[in-house]
């Protein structure tokens, strides 16, 4: 997949601007607060319908201004062409438009255009809460995987009936009856959510070791699942999973109704991340932790072309930050081989066989 051209009206702070990428490696430079990131997440808009950077629309709109409109034109290795439009003001809210057909469920749109994101914020995936790291691992398969975002959509809907009937029953001490059907319901998709998490840890594994070989040579890597209702790796069949995760939900019943939460499920699980053995949250140095980003982001390049036998964009915020001479040339290297990849930073950076664009000359 490549992006052909996009076109930014009243996003952050780009009033009118046109960006039409080469289909390698494009290197946007220029000084902070310059609006390079803000290419990055109008085209991520496009992709995914949300921004990287910001988890509210309204606040992409430049200053003064009531909408923001963006247009991408992208096309497939087949050649196929896909127009997205993607439209936000205060009164109408976001609007979604791919090849002139309006949708209604933005959710239709995902993995249409895979793209892939680094910037240091994301460092939270490994320093933050374990939110940020199903966050992480839910952006990843929805993009390949149709039937896991189903099931992650219908999980957190009956997720949130589930902890209102909680609610409920704490207060009234009504509606027991209800409870087991909303936990058999629960149990299905949770199953379905934990056993592709698995298989996609299992699948990348492999991937970011290589790349971790490459940007910082001597370390190995390692990610852990830790499942909330299971004690190990997954080797059960779906029904006797369904059943282990209904026993170990049923242990909690009184907790769960004292705190009117569900108290297990694949929204409360968590991802340990291991170099040489040691967890990188508490023990790696800053450019470990940056450098195991930096390889689980390239890994996913290898996963996204295999089940979707498609490039995936590459939008990598301030890559180069913190890192030396050589592993950037080495990072530069490892993507040369990719497909169409767009970096900042704030410095020009003349490599052969990489655009770079001063963010001041692009309109």
């Amino acid at each position: 997949m490549k992006l052909e051209q996009i076109q930014f009206v009243h996003f952050r702070n780009h009033g009118s601007l046109t960006f039409a990428p080469s289909g390698g490696i494009n290197l946007i430079y220029g000084p902070n607060g310059s609006g390079k990131t803000s290419i990055l997440e109008g085209i991520h808009y496009c992709a995914l319908t949300k921004g990287f950077v910001s988890a509210y629309d309204i606040e992409c709109l430049k200053e003064g201004h009531l909408f923001f409109v963006l247009k991408g034109r992208f096309a497939s290795e087949s050649g196929t062409e896909t127009e997205v439009k993607v439209s936000y003001s205060r009164q109408a809210g976001k609007q979604l438009t791919v090849n002139t057909l309006n949708l209604a469920s933005f959710s239709s749109h995902i993995g249409a255009i895979p793209c892939i994101t680094f910037s240091p914020s994301e460092l939270s995936i490994i320093t933050g809460s374990p939110a940020e790291r199903r966050r992480f691992l839910d952006n990843a398969i929805c993009q390949t995987n149709r039937r896991y975002l189903d099931a992650l959509l219908s999980y957190r809907r009956i997720l949130q009936q589930r902890n209102a009937l909680l609610f409920r029953i704490r207060e009234h001490r009504s509606g027991m009856e209800m409870l087991d059907i909303l936990t058999e319901q629960l149990a299905e998709h949770a199953v379905c959510i934990v056993r592709s998490r698995m298989q996609f840890i299992r699948e990348i594994m492999p991937v970011a070791e290589a790349h971790l070989v490459a940007v910082s040579a001597g370390e190995t890597p390692r990610i852990a699942y830790r499942c909330s209702f299971l004690p190990h790796d997954c080797t059960e069949s779906s029904d006797q999973l369904s059943r282990l995760f209904e026993e170990r939900i049923r242990e909690k019943r009184q907790e769960e109704i004292a705190r009117a939460q569900t108290a297990i499920g694949p929204h409360r699980d968590d991802l340990l991340f291991f170099l040489n053995e040691k967890e990188v949250k508490r023990y790696a140095s800053q450019g470990q932790k940056r450098s195991f980003l930096i390889t689980l982001k390239l890994a996913l390049y290898r996963y996204f072309l295999e089940k979707l036998d498609e490039q995936p964009i590459c939008l990598f915020d301030d890559l180069f930050s913190e890192l030396d001479r050589e592993r950037v040339d080495s990072l530069l290297l490892l993507l040369s081989g990719f497909g169409q990849t767009i970096i900042t930073t704030t410095e020009k950076r003349n490599t052969p066989g990489v655009s770079a664009l001063n963010i001041c000359e692009i309109a």
